[in-house]
C-alpha cells in the first residue's frame, strides 16, 4: 500500500483512499490535484479560516451602527451583531457577506465597502415589498 505523510500532522495515510485528493478537480493530463495535507487537517484549517473571518466580521460590526441609531453604544443590554446587516447600495454585488467566510478578508472588506450597515428592521423596511 502506498502511504503519504501529511505535512501538517505527520500521519502516514493511504494515498489511494482519497486523503490527499481534492474534491474533483483534475489536471490537463487527467491526474487529480493533490493536497500536501490530509483531508482531516484540510477541513480543520478551512473551518479555522472561516471562524477567524467570522470573528473579524463581528469585531467590525461592534464598531458600526445603523442610521436609526441602533448600536452597541446606545443599546448595550439588547445589542447583537446578528441584528446588523449589510445593505448593498447598488447592484454590483459579488456575494452576500455572510456567504463569503471562506474568502480572503481583503475580498470581504471590498464587498463591505459597497454596503451600508443597517439593522434588520431597517433592512426589512427597505426590502419588505420585494
Amino acid at each position: 500500500m502506498n502511504l503519504e505523510q501529511c505535512k501538517k500532522c505527520s500521519n502516514l495515510l493511504p494515498f489511494t483512499s482519497g486523503y490527499f485528493q481534492t474534491a474533483g478537480g483534475r489536471k490537463a493530463n487527467g491526474e487529480p490535484y493533490l493536497r500536501y495535507i490530509c483531508k482531516p487537517c484540510y477541513t480543520e484549517s478551512k473551518n479555522n479560516y472561516k471562524r477567524d473571518n467570522r470573528k473579524r466580521l463581528n469585531a467590525w460590526k461592534l464598531k458600526a451602527s445603523c442610521s436609526c441609531g441602533y448600536s452597541l453604544k446606545r443599546d448595550k443590554e439588547n445589542f447583537s451583531t446578528r441584528s446588523l446587516t449589510f445593505h448593498h447600495r447598488d447592484n454590483n454585488k459579488v456575494n452576500n457577506i455572510s456567504d463569503m467566510m471562506n474568502y480572503s478578508w481583503k475580498n470581504i472588506l471590498k464587498e463591505i465597502n459597497k454596503c451600508d450597515v443597517i439593522c434588520f428592521n431597517c433592512h426589512m423596511a427597505i426590502h419588505g415589498n420585494e
